[in-house]
């Protein structure tokens, strides 16, 4: 069956567009769940326009979604991923860009009525349309993200996006990938109207006849940019107003992505070059660039993080068999900073939660920063003014044990002590009805050891969120040996529902992100011990492309946080993870981070300066000046390299892909070289080795190479499958 099918309306009286039928362009691909654009979709496609530009006597054309809810995904990812020569990805290019120039050259008016998912290739054949009207409703997204794959839109978006809603708009919507709302699309002048769903096709008959009767009127029938003030006129119709525009997007790019990512370079040169020329111009210029970076390694890399992330929020947990729990009512102990983010999450998804503290001053502080957060969210126009009221509504505060036979769900934040948290779920079981989950949030205590004073250990979870909670999209899920599969269903589904990417790990020292991240840390700290600045050990790193340094995530994360965690890794790895005193001394002299003002850096007026006093209270008294950033570089990603190789190895995670995800969203590895594995395999696995094998002769029984690495190199194989080299 085909993707595409036409519906003729039957001829009325003559209506404002004049006599005669209108057609709807249906996607409704019956072999999928939503609508993606693969090359079945163009072909039949192609026949659908063959038909219509037989029929010159129709008074206008609704291109619309079979499926509910939704209109166009995107183009088909696993496509994408597969193509690996130039000139085919050309060709596929050039003849999507083909059929979407025959749909904007048809001769009467065409409308796309958007209802739900709109993205990518979705939001370009809305694009060849003349208009677009959008279901104004929360499931309705609509942009062209295609950067987050390390390519450009190029079935037309990179030319027609632009010169629909003004330059700088344009590469705004197009360097970020930011996706938009009904309304805040028709802000920009994305779509025309923003409509009730019920009324969308209403609409869109409404439209057609607008755009009819402008045509007959002389007036330009396609929807395109016009200043809306002076301001405006000046931003994108001047000379100057432009070539503003393309320095600030220039500026923001090497800010944000530091030159690594090909896909802006390629966006601003096509904008550049052809946004002034003819639609063929510039639709040539998409094509070319589109054909190189769909081959690039950075472009695999982010579309298999993408895979990654699908299958993380699609993968059965725990057996097909097995259902999930609902979650209505959520108890949360412990009011910190934890706390008040999970508390503010879980509230603002329609989950009742009730927030327990033994403190009522922790309490008020919780509750300031979640109402923070809700009013940052209204003032970038977020869910409105009912809703947050009714996430409000949603929260109890409290210092009594009380309602906990009406939760579903129970999560500990409290102190990372593990008697502490033993006597809250002492407290909880039995409280709770015999079916409800708990969890705890801990980072580096044992599931298992938590576990041993229940009477069910079964239904006990981890649920380890990052800080800030708000941000940060990785939740890890830890299984210990007793956790249930329900349990660990429930826990998934709640992640997911809340808007995070899951990760299953087993019940290990770290588990997944802090067991990899702790070496990387301690290597920052060996590299201070041997003189080296802190600002060159944290740019070294922000060159490879970490979002921040190793000494910048300290400071952040609080040093007597991250402290607790090394003692609690270096007791489990001795071998390879050393104490580190460094962080017990500036802890004892009340260095704790940014939140206490000082640690590596001074914090002031939200600025960080490197503080020289910190080195002298950790024993480093002469500095000594580097010859390439890159040699510091290499051995912190060689120690995580080669921890995430032992993780692998001890069954910690499922595979490779599950530890590349979890590093990319739990600590920012970069996601163009596509999590430490897929890092290591670009490198080859002999080439690692063999550095790891020299940094043990220099260093230390530190860098051994892992086993599984050695057995892999050995064999020439790899952890992942490798990106084509350059």
């Amino acid at each position: 069956m085909s993707a595409f099918r036409l519906e003729f309306l039957p001829a009325g009286p003559p209506g404002p567009a004049g006599p005669g039928e209108i057609a709807h362009l249906v996607m409704d691909d019956p072999e999928r769940r939503v609508n993606v654009i693969d090359e079945g979709a163009v072909g039949d496609l192609e026949q659908a326009l063959a038909l219509l530009e037989a029929r010159p006597d129709l008074r206008g054309l609704v291109v619309l979604s079979g499926k509910s809810g939704s209109f166009v995904a995107g183009a088909d990812v696993g496509a994408i991923a597969a193509l690996t020569d130039r000139a085919r990805a050309r060709a596929v290019v050039q003849r999507v860009q083909q059929a979407f120039g025959r749909l904007a050259a048809l001769p009467y008016p065409t409308v796309a009525a958007i209802d739900g998912v709109c993205l990518g290739g979705g939001t370009e054949l809305a694009l060849a349309c003349d208009s677009r009207v959008a279901a104004d409703q929360p499931h309705t997204r609509i942009g062209l993200p295609e950067a987050l794959l390390g390519i450009i839109p190029g079935f037309g978006g990179t030319t027609r996006l632009p010169r629909l809603v003004g330059l700088s708009t344009g590469l705004d919507l197009i360097l970020t990938g930011r996706v938009l709302d009904a309304r805040r699309a028709e802000r920009a002048g994305l779509v025309a109207r923003a409509v009730p769903a019920a009324w969308l096709l209403e609409h869109a008959h409404r439209r057609l006849a607008e755009l009819a009767a402008g045509g007959r009127s002389g007036i330009r029938r396609r929807d395109r940019w016009r200043a809306r003030d002076l301001r405006s006129w000046l931003t994108d119709g001047t000379p100057f107003g432009r070539g503003l525009a393309f320095s600030r997007a220039r500026a923001m790019v090497r800010a944000r992505t530091g030159g690594r990512h090909p896909a802006s370079a390629a966006a601003l040169s096509v904008l550049h070059h052809g946004f002034a020329q003819p639609v063929e111009v510039s639709l040539r210029l998409e094509a070319e660039w589109v054909s190189d970076l769909v081959v690039d390694p950075v472009c695999k890399n982010l579309v298999r993080i993408f895979q990654l992330t699908e299958r993380a929020k699609k993968e059965p947990v725990g057996g097909a068999d097995v259902e999930p729990a609902p979650v209505e009512r959520f108890h949360l102990v412990g009011a910190g900073v934890m706390g008040a983010g999970v508390a503010e999450l879980v509230s603002r998804h329609g989950i009742e939660v009730r927030l327990r503290d033994t403190d009522p001053a922790a309490l008020a502080r919780a509750l300031r920063v979640v109402h923070a957060r809700i009013a940052e969210r209204g003032a970038r126009g977020g869910a409105g003014r009912h809703e947050d009221e009714a996430q409000r509504a949603r929260l109890f505060p409290t210092t009594e044990l009380a309602g906990l036979r009406r939760a579903d769900f129970a999560l500990e934040a409290v102190v990372e002590d593990l008697d502490v948290k033993r006597r809250v779920f002492a407290e909880l079981e039995v409280r709770m009805r015999p079916d409800a989950v708990l969890a705890t949030n801990t980072s580096s205590l044992s599931v298992d050891e938590l576990a041993s004073g229940l009477e069910r250990p079964e239904r006990l979870v981890g649920l380890h969120f990052f800080n800030p909670v708000h941000r940060m999209p990785l939740v890890e899920v830890v299984r210990g040996t007793k956790t249930s599969d329900a349990a660990l269903a429930t826990a998934v589904a709640l992640a997911r529902l809340l808007g995070k990417t899951p990760v299953v790990v087993r019940d290990a020292p770290g588990f997944a992100v802090n067991r990899v991240l702790m070496p990387y840390l301690r290597e920052a700290l060996h590299l201070l011990e041997e003189g080296f600045a802190v600002a060159d050990v944290d740019a070294a790193m922000r060159g490879f492309g970490m979002p921040m340094g190793p000494l910048e995530v300290l400071d952040e994360v609080g040093l007597d946080v991250a402290a607790k965690v090394a003692a609690i890794l270096a007791a489990a790895f001795p071998a390879r993870l050393a104490p580190a005193p460094q962080l017990e001394a500036l802890v004892k002299a009340g260095r704790l981070g940014r939140k206490s003002g000082a640690g590596f850096y001074r914090h002031r007026a939200g600025r960080r300066t490197p503080d020289p006093q910190a080195l002298r209270l950790i024993g480093v008294t002469r500095e000594r000046r580097v010859q390439g950033l890159e040699m510091l570089a290499e051995r912190m990603t060689l120690a995580m390299v080669n921890e995430a190789a032992h993780v692998l190895a001890e069954g910690v995670v499922a595979d490779a892909g599950v530890l590349d995800l979890a590093m990319v969203y739990g600590i920012g590895f970069p996601p163009f070289r596509g999590g430490p594995l897929r890092h290591a395999d670009s490198l080859g696995l002999a080439k690692v080795e063999s550095r790891l094998m020299a940094l043990r002769a220099g260093k230390g029984e530190r860098f051994e190479p892992a086993p599984l690495l050695a057995e892999l190199a050995a064999a020439g194989a790899a952890f992942t499958q490798p990106p084509p080299a350059r």
